[in-house]
């Protein structure tokens, strides 16, 4: 008897034998098949048709052979034929390769790659074979996830997002994948181009293959669709697509609007409203009916002809068909007939073809943590966004590195236009993640937390009153940092501020600090204080600085400095004044200078000193003051000077001293006048008071006495005038006697008053010179 179906299994030979099929296929769904089929045995090992191929073989006439292959998932022994039958029933479930995407659950990040691509990826780690006959161009994704879901509805959600469909090419032993968006790269089954119609009410001959049935549908869809997306890289754009195609009637014109529409550039948005569109529209003009044709499948191209409503007869798309085949029974009496019918859909070829979105998109459910990760060795890894990446917990194939997600945008407390708040996760830092929409192509890190490996920077709970900030140095531990810390326990109150390096405080106004106790401000290093406008520091109590290493000012202007209290300053090294003006000292009550070592005084100006009251300078050492300009000293006071030492005075120049009251001088010791020129004494009375021998006179010395040599027992003399000039000049006595008031000696004042003057020279008195000249009033020798 000639089979019109024939089966083969993976169980050899005629083990079984093909009885009946049932089943549907379509296109972008899987199909599924249930073929049975019979056996003399009845213990047949079932486990042995599992996840193997099962190939039917349709009978075409001249036309030749069509196939059908599946996968068999599911086997089941039913039973004996009937009752007299030495055949048993086996029921096999059928279904494509790609079944199998549908029995796998995994989570997996995809980045920078085409849907093409990621289906490819997927695809790859089951070995059957696929087809790509794509005609459009699509764009590469940042980020796309698979997120808890089957690699099946993974790529089908892809796919309808896309508008991609596919369907399935069966050959003998094996079924091919063919993905497709457009209808233009369908092509007719080979020997089945065309078909015609031929009604119910015609006699056709049985095996003549035509449609029987031929239902074509109109019905209402939407004509518009919009869609609408938000890049953060580009907050300003508009993303806001629509398109347009309303139906030939009434309402015609109805609007699908879908936030999130999955695009970051306006041109994809521009695409993908087309493309929903396009599905929502599939099913606007449809036809369905009910033919015997053998080979009649999803994915092909027909044509119909010799139907009576002409605009029937055109080029159809089958998008599906649901199998009806009955063999004819394997009794001896073979009673029952074959049958091969076959009901489909197909849509005009004219009109473009896209899935139905039915996948639904899995969502996540809430928020959950991640691990912050970047490039290895770095603690910080982030973009010019403050984006971070991290490791999801479900991710098992990440690598934990930079390339492990997206960048992620971290929410902030406050997100201005060059303004806000910032601080960013660190590597290895735990994340809480939620996802915009739930979509897990979306996620946003909105806290962080800690956890055993990060624990807080102050110990708990001990240290419960304690918030703040505590960062970390950049490849830096926990010893390295900054930190802001408010201690909140009752009567312990504080805030803490440390800065591991450098602070810097920036006031464009005012600034104020008030402290209701103590401040102690320790600085380490240099203190540079600039204040561009006036300062003014009151201290309300006493103020102590102390100058470790010496202290420098520099005042360019004036400095005023009022104290209305007692100065006192010490100063246990040298003191150095400079000053290039004038200098006004003016004391209303006494003034007492105390030097225990030089005092040394370099005016090159006048100096004018005015003292109304009592002026008292002791010295207890020797005291020089050098003047190379004009001394001026007005006294309407008393001046007393007492000197227990020498008292030397160098003038250069001219002094002129005006007394309008009493001098006094007392010497207890030699004085003596040198000068070099006349001395001049103006004065209306003149007293000398003695209380042993005077002399006092006035010499002049002049060269050119060639030599004398005289020898006086005794003399006395009195000279108005005397001039002498000598070379040499020897002088040998036992006792010498002078008494004066006044003698000028080459041009050295001094002012000596003596009872007796005792020289006693053992050897001899050389005198040279120029001139000297003596005025003596008396001289006596005694």
């Amino acid at each position: 008897m000639n089979r019109t179906v024939k089966v083969s299994t993976s169980l050899p030979g005629d083990t079984l034998i093909f009885r009946s099929l049932h089943g549907e296929e379509e296109l972008s769904t899987l199909f599924e098949f249930e073929v049975e089929m019979l056996s003399e045995s009845h213990s047949l090992d079932l486990k042995q048709l599992l996840s193997q191929p099962l190939t039917m073989s349709i009978d075409l006439g001249m036309a030749g052979t069509r196939y059908l292959n599946g996968q068999v998932i599911r086997c089941k022994l039913i039973g004996r034929a009937s009752a007299t039958s030495r055949y048993y029933i086996y029921r096999a479930v059928v279904r494509p390769w790609l079944w199998y995407l549908t029995q796998t659950t995994d989570s997996k990040i995809f980045q920078e790659k085409s849907v093409p691509d990621v289906i490819r990826e997927v695809l790859a780690d089951y070995e059957f074979p696929s087809e790509f006959k794509l005609t459009g161009s699509y764009r590469t994704w940042e980020y796309c996830v698979q997120y808890q879901e089957t690699d099946f509805a993974f790529i089908s959600r892809l796919m309808e997002h896309e508008g991609i469909y596919y369907w399935f090419r069966h050959e003998d032993g094996k079924h091919v994948l063919v993905l497709t968006d457009d209808v233009s790269q369908q092509e007719p089954f080979p020997g089945l181009e065309t078909l015609p119609y031929i009604g119910p009410d015609r006699v056709v001959q049985p095996d003549k293959e035509h449609i029987s049935r031929w239902e074509p549908a109109e019905q209402v869809t939407p004509g518009k669709f919009a869609t609408v997306d938000y890049d953060f890289k580009k907050p300003a754009a508009s993303l806001d697509a629509l398109r347009s195609n309303p139906g030939a009637y009434a309402n015609g014109d109805l609007e699908v609007y879908e936030w999130m529409g999955g695009y970051t550039e306006p041109d994809q948005g521009e695409h993908y409203s087309q493309v929903r569109l396009e599905a929502l529209q599939a099913q606007q003009s449809q036809v369905t009916g009910h033919s015997n044709a053998h080979a009649l499948a999803p994915g092909r191209l027909l044509t119909l002809f010799n139907h009576p409503r002409q605009v029937e007869n055109r080029e159809y798309l089958i998008q599906k068909v649901v199998y009806h085949v009955q063999e004819s029974d394997y009794s001896s009496t073979g009673d029952d007939i074959s049958q091969f019918e076959v009901d489909f859909a197909a849509i005009p070829s004219s009109l473009p073809f896209r899935p139905a979105r039915v996948t639904p998109l899995p969502r996540t459910h809430g928020p959950q943590t991640a691990r912050v990760v970047g490039k290895p060795g770095e603690q910080i890894w982030t973009d010019r966004y403050g984006c971070v990446k991290v490791q999801f917990r479900w991710d098992r194939y990440g690598q934990t590195n930079e390339n492990s997600s997206c960048w992620v945008r971290v929410s902030s407390p406050w997100a201005g236009g060059g303004f806000g708040g910032i601080q960013l996760p660190r590597v290895d830092d735990e994340v809480i993640v939620d996802f915009i929409g739930g979509h897990p192509d979306r996620p946003i890190i909105i806290g962080r937390v800690f956890n055993a490996s990060n624990m807080p920077p102050w110990d708990l709970p001990g240290n419960a009153t304690q918030s703040g900030f505590l960062s970390r140095s950049k490849d830096g531990d926990r010893n390295t940092a900054n930190a802001l810390m408010f201690e909140d326990v009752a009567g312990g109150e504080r805030i803490w501020l440390h800065a591991e390096r450098d602070l810097t405080t920036e006031v464009e106004a005012n600034e104020l600090h008030t402290v209701d106790g103590d401040r102690n401000t320790v600085i380490a290093g240099n203190d540079t204080l600039t204040v561009m406008a006036a300062r003014t520091s009151t201290t309300q109590g006493q103020e102590t600085e102390i100058f470790m290493a010496g202290a420098d000012r520099t005042v360019t202007g004036a400095v005023n400095e009022t104290i209305t209290g007692d100065e006192t300053r010490s100063v246990t090294g040298n003191v150095i004044e400079t000053i290039a003006g004038n200098v006004d000292e003016t004391i209303t009550g006494n003034l007492t200078q105390t030097t225990t070592g030089d005092v040394t005084r370099t005016i090159t100006g006048p100096v004018v000193d005015t003292t109304t009251g009592t002026v008292d300078e002791t010295i207890t050492g020797d005291h020089t003051q050098t003047t190379t300009g004009t001394v001026t000293r007005t006294i309407t006071g008393d001046v007393t000077d007492t000197v227990t030492g020498a008292v030397t005075h160098t003038v250069t120049g001219d002094t002129t001293s005006t007394l309008t009251g009493t001098l006094t001088k007392t010497v207890t010791g030699a004085v003596t006048v040198n000068a070099d020129t006349g001395v001049t004494v103006t004065t209306p009375s003149w007293t000398l008071n003695n209380t042993g021998p005077t002399a006092f006179w006035q010499a002049m010395y002049a060269k050119g006495t060639p030599a004398r040599f005289t020898v006086t027992g005794a003399a006395a003399d009195l000279w108005g005038l005397r001039g002498q000039a000598y070379v040499l000049n020897l002088q040998y006595a036992v006792v010498k006697l002078d008494f004066f008031d006044f003698k000028n000696d080459n041009g050295q004042i001094e002012l000596t008053q003596k009872l007796a003057k005792v020289s006693m020279t053992a050897a001899a008195k050389l005198s040279t010179g120029g001139m000297n000249l003596y005025s003596k009033v008396m001289n006596i020798f005694l």
